[in-house]
Order: C-alpha cells, then sequence, then structure tokens
C-alpha cells in the first residue's frame, strides 16, 4: 500500500468511528474493513498514534472543504439579519445529520481530546478553525462584532452538534434549538420574540422531572445494589479516560476487583457501556438538582458536561438512549438561570428571557470543551471569560438596536 493509498484509510475509519466509537479504530478492525494488514499499515503510516495524527489531519483538510462551502452560502444572502442567520446556523447543524459518519467522527475526536490532548494532536488547532470560519463569514456582516459573535456561534455548534446527530428527527428538540438559535442570532438582546417566548413550554415538550420514571435505563441499576456500585465505576472510567477506555480490566482496577467478579454483573463489553451510560444519567439527574460547594462544583462540571457528549453519542448509535439524550439537552442551565442571567445583563433591570441563557449557556460549554482539546486554560477561566464576552456583546446589540 503506497502513502497516497494509505490516505484511503479515512473513509473506511469514519463508519467504523461512527458505528463504534474511537474504540472502532483497533488497528484490526480497520485493516480488516480496509482489506489490507496491521503490519502494511503500522508500515505506512505508523501506530495507532499516528494513525490517529492522520485522520485528524484529513478531518481538517475536510473541514476547509465545507467552511469555503458555507461561506459562499452566506454571501449571497442578508446574513447580517438575524433571522437570517439562525436559518443559516440551523442549516449547519442539519448538514451534520446529512453527514453523519462525518460529524459523529468530528464529535468523537473532540470528546476524547478533551481527555487527553496529547493523544490527539492537531483537534485544538481544528476547533479553533470553526471559530475563525465563523468569524470570516460573519465579518462582512457585523463589523466589530463578528469576532464575539462568529466565537460564540462555534462554541455553540460545538456543545450542540452532539444532541443534534442524537435528536435531529425530533421536533420538540428541533423547536426548542430553533428558539436558542433565535436568540444567539440575536446577540442575546432585546426581548424575546417568537418561538423564545414560548420557552418554558418547549423545554416542558422535551420532558419533565416527572417524566424521568417512564423512562427506565437500559440496564436495571437498583440503589445500594452491587451492579449500581460497579456501574458507578464504568461511569467514571468514561468520564475520566473516555467510553473507548471502558474494558472489563479497567473497571476491575478502578473497583479494585478482580476482572471475573465485574464479569459476573456485566458479561459483554456492551453490558459494561450500557451500565455505565446509566450510572451517568443518574448522576446527572442528581448533579443538575443538587446544591454543592463552589470548589466541588468545578470539580464535577467538566466531567458532568462531558458525560451528556457521552450519552447524546451513544444515543446516536443506540435508540434506547435517546429519551435520556434529549433530557440532558433540556436541562442545560437548569441549575444556573439566575447566576448566567446576571452574568450577562450586569444589571438587575436587564435580566435576559431564559431562551438567551440556555444559548449562553451552551455557548461557554462549547468553548470550554474546545479549550480542553487545547490545554489552554483553566475550565473555570475559559467559562467566566466566555460569559463577559457575551455580557459585552449583548450590549453592542442593545446599543445598536437602540
Amino acid at each position: 500500500m503506497s502513502v497516497t493509498a494509505s490516505f484511503a484509510l479515512y473513509p473506511v475509519a469514519r463508519p467504523l468511528i461512527a458505528a463504534r466509537g474511537i474504540r472502532g479504530l483497533a488497528m484490526r478492525s480497520l485493516a480488516q474493513a480496509a482489506g489490507t494488514s496491521v503490519g502494511s499499515i503500522n508500515y505506512h503510516i505508523g501506530d495507532k498514534n499516528a494513525l490517529i495524527a492522520q485522520l485528524i489531519s484529513e478531518e481538517a483538510a475536510q473541514r476547509q472543504i465545507v467552511h469555503g462551502r458555507w461561506k459562499r452560502r452566506a454571501n449571497i444572502l442578508m446574513t447580517g439579519q438575524a433571522p437570517v442567520l439562525a436559518m443559516l446556523v440551523l442549516a449547519y447543524l442539519d448538514e451534520a445529520i446529512a453527514s453523519r459518519e462525518a460529524a459523529i467522527t468530528l464529535c468523537e475526536l473532540s470528546l476524547e481530546a478533551g481527555l487527553n490532548p496529547a493523544a490527539f494532536p492537531g483537534m485544538g488547532v481544528l476547533l479553533d478553525g470553526e471559530a475563525i470560519f465563523w468569524q470570516e463569514l460573519l465579518s462582512p456582516f457585523y463589523g466589530e462584532q463578528a469576532g464575539a459573535l462568529g466565537y460564540a456561534v462555534a462554541s455553540y455548534c460545538h456543545d450542540e452538534l452532539p444532541f443534534s446527530l442524537a435528536l435531529g428527527m425530533n421536533a420538540d428538540y428541533r423547536l426548542l434549538r430553533a428558539a436558542t438559535i433565535q436568540r444567539l442570532s440575536e446577540g442575546l438582546a432585546g426581548p424575546a420574540t417568537g418561538l423564545a417566548v414560548s420557552f418554558d413550554h418547549l423545554v416542558a415538550a422535551c420532558g419533565t422531572k416527572s417524566t424521568d420514571a417512564l423512562y427506565p435505563l437500559v440496564v436495571d441499576l437498583p440503589v445500594g445494589s452491587k451492579k449500581a456500585e460497579l456501574a458507578a465505576h464504568v461511569a467514571t472510567v468514561i468520564s475520566r479516560l473516555g467510553a473507548s477506555a471502558v474494558t472489563h480490566r479497567a473497571v476491575a482496577a478502578e473497583a479494585g476487583i478482580s476482572n471475573s467478579s465485574v464479569a459476573h454483573h456485566f458479561r459483554t463489553h456492551e453490558d459494561l457501556l450500557h451500565a455505565g451510560m446509566g450510572a451517568l444519567i443518574l448522576q446527572m439527574r442528581r448533579h443538575i438538582t443538587s446544591e454543592t460547594s463552589e470548589s466541588r462544583e468545578e470539580r464535577r462540571r467538566m466531567a458532568a458536561i462531558r458525560a451528556t457528549h457521552s450519552i447524546a453519542l451513544a444515543a446516536c448509535r443506540n435508540p434506547q438512549l435517546l429519551p435520556f439524550a434529549l433530557d440532558m439537552r433540556r436541562r442545560r442551565a437548569e441549575n444556573v438561570w439566575d447566576a448566567v442571567g446576571q452574568g450577562l445583563s450586569g444589571r438587575a433591570d436587564e435580566q435576559p428571557d431564559k431562551a438567551a441563557i440556555q444559548a449562553a449557556v451552551m455557548v461557554t460549554i462549547g468553548a470550554t470543551l474546545a479549550a480542553q482539546a487545547h490545554e489552554k486554560q483553566a475550565e473555570k477561566e475559559v467559562s467566566v471569560t466566555a460569559l463577559d464576552m457575551l455580557a459585552q456583546m449583548r450590549q453592542a446589540f442593545f446599543r445598536a438596536g437602540s
């Protein structure tokens, strides 16, 4: 296999990742799908780390093609008008649904890079490129605010994309998403109009706390049981190392027990993943409704956020997880309405509406996840900086509209 031919591994790797996550990149599986040998891949590309670097490089090249196509679209539209920008962002996310394998690959690489940036070289630069793309696209229309708004749109899409992939065919989700994108496209400024006026109803249509019991977990995890205890260890492995790190051996090491003891409760690898996802879902519900100290909250915050993306990506492969992905999406900002609202406004008489607040929270989440892939700043610092930027942008849109 020549060096040029080795690039053919990229279209082979995409469906494997889409179907199985990053663990789909097992060299043997990849070689079999490509009709070659592990030795040939090692000879022409190198080990798995070199393969990942190659895939990220090819992904970056593909993103440039996508960006060029969208810039041409934007240039023939009245993109400086909020309704047009909102439709543009919606269409951008919907295109990902049509290009499902490519989009899932991007999400999986991004999630793993946030856990171990050194093993995914180039992902930070690739994600920076998403912000640069939106800033350049908006520059002819928004002047000085193109930088902040472009960064905000890119960060929002970073958080929204896994949910769009999982829930894109769900009408209630699409309406909720449209409301938050509407407010983002308006610079989070002004009063809620259109869909944003009905935000509480849109959230309720996606589920309420009282409906949690309607969707039993894929694996039953009775409170206080050994299965629930082990599932929590699986969840820890997923949160700390990613879903691709889940094995009977890894869970046994985390729990301090033998491999056979883990296998007694969860026989297959799929059983392990279902148990871990179930434990993550339970942890997320407790996390969202609990009141914890700021320091403890900061330690748990990013693990919980990564878990929501893990659940959404898992739901792309397992329809039984779709209700839980929808639950995670509708709960964005649920425990920080007042704090983020105050951070956006700076003054109590300018308290923003809930759709604007949820959009802002998703921007800060996306910005923080992208920074993790770069090892740039502490999570809290990125989040605070992003919120300050949004507050300044909002004031600029207020002034422009007055």
